[in-house]
């Protein structure tokens, strides 16, 4: 059994003198799987990923919220690879961060 995950991540960042900023990231994974019996199919898929935030404080504060998957795709990859978890549904997500 074997199973080759190739991944690609591009993403553009804007950000704003007044501490605005936006992420649009998107992330291609195709995975194929080989001597399986009966065959395993593969799966091939992009996921986009749409963030907007403010920095504080000499960017030591960050407040962030954005949609993860937002084309809402659903994927099957064989867990044989170490990938990371990606959403299988369209999420929304929040975050807060403090750097000392």
């Amino acid at each position: 059994m074997e199973a080759t995950l190739h991944t690609v991540d591009l993403y553009g960042l804007f950000r704003h003198e007044s501490g605005f900023f936006a992420q649009l990231d998107s992330v291609w994974l195709q995975q194929s799987n080989r001597r399986y019996q009966p065959d395993i199919p593969g799966d091939d898929f992009w996921q986009f990923n749409l963030v907007a935030g403010w920095s504080f404080y000499k960017r030591r504060l960050e407040l962030k919220t954005g949609v993860l998957n937002l084309t809402d795709r659903d994927y099957r990859l064989n867990p044989l690879n170490l990938a990371p978890e990606y959403p299988r549904e369209r999420t929304w997500m929040a975050a807060l961060k403090f750097y000392f």
